[in-house]
């Protein structure tokens, strides 16, 4: 009986922990559930390099839902490397006269960018 109550207590372990880590992603605004927090390492938000991700974002964002966000300029940034690189930035930017946070994700492959999402709002988890 002993056995069966620690399998079962191990399953539900796991469950809970893969679904925290579901959560975690979602909350982000994510689309990567498999990313765990500690895949991120930190990037400095003042980088050009991070700097010239963050307009890439926005200007794709203008182009596709015919927006017209200004950039400001990075709040927060972290990036992890599997087979290319995922750069997840937290950028001010103004539409209109209000400024407002948003969440990007950004896949780098060597000179090749392209914009994973996109979204409005502060993301706690990461600020």
């Amino acid at each position: 009986m002993a056995a069966i109550f620690h399998s079962l207590l191990l399953v539900l372990t796991f469950l809970v922990a893969v679904s925290t880590r579901f959560e975690i992603s979602t909350a982000l605004g994510w689309r990567k559930a498999e990313v765990s927090g500690n895949d991120f390492s930190p990037a400095d938000p003042k980088d050009p390099k991070v700097v010239e991700l963050a307009e890439f974002a926005i200007n794709e964002q203008n182009k596709e839902f015919k927006t017209n966000l200004k950039f400001d300029h990075v709040s927060n940034a972290a990036f992890q490397v599997v087979q290319k690189t995922n750069y997840f930035l937290i950028i001010v930017a103004r539409d209109g006269s209000n400024l407002g946070t948003y969440g990007a994700e950004v896949l780098l492959n060597g000179d090749s960018k392209k914009l994973v999402s996109f979204s409005k709002g502060p993301i706690s988890n990461f600020q």
